[in-house]
């Protein structure tokens, strides 16, 4: 059993290396001030649009300043949290990293007529790819100005013309995105549209699926093209609606001259810049409620 506990025990040299990135990385995001979204445990609260300053940290302590708690109670002493913050590297490129930790509650302070300050065990490890992907968004379809899915098929070849679930669908509240990620989204069709498109997925089959959006981003693409494959299915029995979760496979360039699509694998499956958008989506969010 010792021998056991010396195996899984990391070196103090590699402890104190991950704990110095740890530090540079905390360093960072509050030298930029990057705002920390801070989610709690779903089975203790069901609280959301909770944000957060770093104020300072020790190699035991990270202090954050709260915007979106009206009070702290006590029994969120000693609770798991997760906070995911992005930093601006400057130096070689302007490239965005999204970065995530979990952590616990150490210490509560109300401070009347201030901000709250939340304080939390220095996180273990910072995670540099779970936000990219994880962040979820329920978007209104006012955000975009076209979207349509296609069923595919195994020559590839689709009419553009004739989409499965067409942007008329969603305008009238025959398709809904239920949310949308950097690695795919979860999309609901209606009874009427099932059965009038003969949708009878089954788990791996592939859609093709197509946005623009009604406000451009700077450097960011106006149009996507996509190829998703079908990770769950969930048929309403009552309903006869039907639920799909897709992940991004492949990422597509329309080419006006042959009047087709080139397609290219995803890396890790995540679209960066579609992680970019959703997360301006997020912070607008948190803007229009007053929150930031």
């Amino acid at each position: 059993m010792v021998l056991d506990l010396l195996r899984k025990k990391k070196p103090d040299r590699q402890d104190d290396q991950e704990r110095r990135r740890n530090a540079e990385i905390l360093d960072l995001a509050m030298a930029q001030r990057s705002k920390l979204h801070v989610q709690f445990d779903k089975d203790e609260t069901s609280l959301t649009g909770v944000t957060a300053n770093i104020m300072s940290f020790d190699d035991k302590l990270v202090v954050l300043e709260v915007s979106g708690l009206s009070a702290l109670k006590d029994r969120f002493l000693g609770n798991r949290v997760t906070c995911f913050f992005r930093i601006v590297e400057k130096q070689e490129r302007h490239r965005e990293i999204f970065y995530s930790f979990q952590t616990t509650i150490a210490r509560l302070s109300p401070r009347p007529d201030r901000l709250p300050q939340l304080t939390l065990a220095f996180p273990k490890s910072i995670d540099g790819t779970q936000r990219r992907k994880s962040l979820r968004m329920t978007p209104d379809i006012d955000q975009f100005s076209h979207i349509a899915l296609w069923k595919y098929e195994a020559s590839g070849g689709f009419d553009m013309a004739r989409p499965t679930v067409a942007y008329g669908h969603f305008k009238d509240k025959q398709a809904h995105i239920e949310n949308i990620s950097a690695g795919g989204l979860r999309i609901l069709i209606r009874r009427p549209v099932v059965r009038e498109q003969a949708i009878e997925p089954k788990k791996g089959d592939r859609f093709i699926l197509f946005f623009t959006f009604a406000e451009k981003a700077s450097k960011l693409r106006d149009e996507y093209w996509l190829v998703a494959k079908v990770n769950n299915i969930q048929p309403d029995p009552l309903s006869g609606d039907m639920a799909l979760g897709l992940e991004y496979i492949a990422n597509g360039v329309r080419q006006p001259e042959a009047s087709k699509v080139e397609w290219s694998k995803i890396a890790d499956n995540v679209i960066d810049d579609m992680a970019q958008r959703i997360y301006e989506w997020h912070l607008s969010l948190y803007r229009d409620k007053g929150i930031l």
